[in-house]
């Protein structure tokens, strides 16, 4: 009796741990750091692991795992609230159809399409708040948060490939 409890302690935690890792790495997002003009200016990084995850382990991570992560950083953000929830269901439908362009593809080329698909999503989000405040916010803190976002995704997907491949075991 107590093999099979740790056995299915072990499989909850790793069907868990990709909605977990990227919880941390959002909240981790968030700290604050005092630079100054650049606090406003951070990774998206509820977008990288939606990306990361539904291209490498869509069983694990699936639309309830998307839409608790979009809530989090939704409740931690200033943004109004729903917008992220917005950005990373967006994502995930993106995703859902342009999946066979990028599985099993060299990491440049998933690279690329992380920047098409996260600026296409970033400006829809920003579309959303600008109806939202019922003017168009100015574009360049979207603009510098998409390019740190794009310049932070080989790290962030460094690490989630880390978790991957020591930490989550096939069933077999």
């Amino acid at each position: 009796m107590s093999e099979e409890f740790e056995e299915n302690i072990t499989s909850l935690f790793q069907k868990l741990l990709p909605l977990m890792s990227s919880l941390f790495l959002l909240f981790l997002s968030y700290v604050p750091m005092d630079l100054g003009f650049l606090n406003n200016i951070r990774p998206v990084v509820g977008l990288v692991c939606v990306y990361y995850w539904m291209l490498h382990r869509p069983d694990l991570f699936n639309l309830w795992s998307v839409y608790v992560l979009g809530m989090v950083d939704d409740i931690i953000s200033s943004s109004p609230f729903g917008s992220n929830i917005f950005a990373v269901l967006l994502l995930y439908i993106l995703i859902n159809n342009t999946s066979k362009f990028f599985n099993a593809k060299p990491f440049v080329v998933t690279w690329y399409g992380f920047c098409l698909l996260g600026l296409v999503v970033l400006l829809a989000r920003w579309l959303l708040v600008s109806v939202y405040y019922s003017q168009f916010l100015p574009l360049t803190v979207i603009m510098f948060s998409y390019l740190v976002t794009i310049a932070a995704y080989p790290l962030i997907s460094l690490i989630l490939a880390f978790i991957q491949a020591k930490l989550i075991q096939d069933e077999e």
